[in-house]
């Protein structure tokens, strides 16, 4: 365990659950003070309700975090939806469920740098970790297409920011995970002929945690990473080096 998060003040979206959730336990584990925000309301002491698509709550969650922590040295915007019963090849997609899915994955993203970056521009800098996905890089999730895009939006923007705010004290990076155990993953993860041909396609022959994933998230957010920004790291067992 490093020591580049302790008396850390940082907010994290999407935090009910998966891997914004195993972010926040491992951010605590590490010295650092949460806000949880999450669509529902998360299991913590300093939790917030927004949608992060949604401007006034976003802007509302930043100014309760700023209330109770008295400024933020860590923003990591997590917060995204999938429909796989609904998100579609192009010709077959609808326009709402592509509209909802950029709301939530791409601006969500955008409106959560947006309050963060302001916040922790009254501080004298931060960090900033947006989560992404492999299948933002990779066509790998076929018949996912707002759901691909929306990821490549966000690895677009890590770029522009971490070019943007470097002079000002202002770390952006994103993490792209690969196939992952968590809940958005429940239409297939626990069915074994499903969850064993996703292990065949990985190096490591396995899914990856919300655990793993949160590591990375801890490290690119923390001193121990001063010299990173701008880096896209992936988090894929070797899914995406073959």
């Amino acid at each position: 365990m490093g020591h580049g998060l302790r008396g850390k003040r940082a907010l994290v979206t999407g935090a009910a659950s998966g891997i914004g959730r195993a972010t926040v336990e491992r951010l605590e584990r590490e010295g650092a003070t949460v806000a949880a925000v999450d669509v529902t309301t998360p299991d913590w002491p300093l939790a917030i309700t927004a949608d992060v698509g949604d401007e006034p709550q976003v802007e509302a969650s930043f100014i309760a975090a700023l209330d109770a922590l008295g400024g933020l040295d860590i923003v990591v915007a997590n917060a995204a939806v999938q429909f796989p019963d609904r998100d579609e090849r192009a010709d077959r997609l609808d326009l709402d469920v592509w509209q909802r899915t950029l709301e939530t994955n791409l601006t969500g993203a955008f409106l959560t740098a947006k309050h963060g970056l302001k916040a922790m521009l009254e501080d004298g800098g931060g960090s900033l970790v947006c989560v992404g996905s492999v299948a933002g890089h990779f066509g790998i999730a076929s018949g996912l297409d707002a759901y691909s895009a929306s990821k490549s939006g966000v690895a677009g923007l890590v770029r522009v920011l971490a070019a943007d705010y470097a002079r000002e004290g202002v770390r952006v990076n994103g993490v792209l995970p690969g196939i992952t155990d968590t809940p958005m993953n429940d239409w297939w993860r626990h069915d074994p002929e499903q969850r064993a041909q996703a292990e065949e396609r990985i190096p490591l022959g396995r899914i990856g945690t919300p655990e793993e994933v949160a590591a990375v998230i801890a490290f690119l957010a923390s001193d121990d990473a001063s010299y990173v920004t701008g880096a896209l790291w992936t988090v894929d067992g070797g899914l995406t080096a073959v």
